[in-house]
C-alpha cells in the first residue's frame, strides 16, 4: 500500500497497486466526458435543463399555444388501451411534469411539432 498527503487540505489518500499513467484518450475522456456522449445522452441532458411544471402551468401553456384541445384527442384517441391508460393517468393525474418524463415525451409527440416549439412553450410555463 502507498500513502500520499495533500499538502494544501492534508487529506490522505491510498493505494493498493502502483499506479500507471493514463493515455491521452483516458485523460480527455475524464476531463471532457460531454464530448463522448452519445446523442440520446446528449439530449437527456438538454431535456433535464428544463424545470418541471406543475399542472396548471403544464395546461395553461397548452392553452395559450391552442394545443390543449388537441393533447386531450389525442390522448382519447390512443388505440392501444394499455398505453392509453397510463398516458390518461400521467395527464390527469401529475402534480407536475417533467420533461424527460416518458409519458410527457410521448404526449407531446401527440402534439406533432418541433422540439424547438415545444422548448419555447416550456420556457413560456416556467414564467407563468
Amino acid at each position: 500500500m502507498k500513502y500520499f498527503r495533500n499538502q494544501n487540505t492534508g487529506e490522505v489518500f491510498a493505494f493498493e497497486a502502483d499506479l500507471i499513467e493514463m493515455t491521452t484518450e483516458e485523460i480527455d475522456r475524464h476531463l471532457n466526458p460531454q464530448n463522448y456522449l452519445s446523442d440520446e445522452e446528449k439530449e437527456q441532458l438538454r431535456l433535464a435543463e428544463f424545470k418541471p411544471l406543475t399542472r396548471r402551468q403544464f395546461k395553461l401553456a397548452l392553452l395559450q399555444y391552442e394545443l390543449l384541445e388537441k393533447v386531450e384527442q389525442s390522448i382519447a384517441d390512443i388505440e392501444d388501451p394499455a398505453l392509453k391508460t397510463r398516458v390518461q393517468i400521467e395527464y390527469n393525474e401529475s402534480e407536475k411534469f417533467e420533461r424527460v418524463n416518458d409519458s410527457v415525451k410521448y404526449m407531446l409527440t401527440l402534439l406533432d411539432i418541433p422540439n424547438d416549439e415545444i422548448d419555447e412553450m416550456w420556457r413560456y410555463a416556467q414564467a407563468l
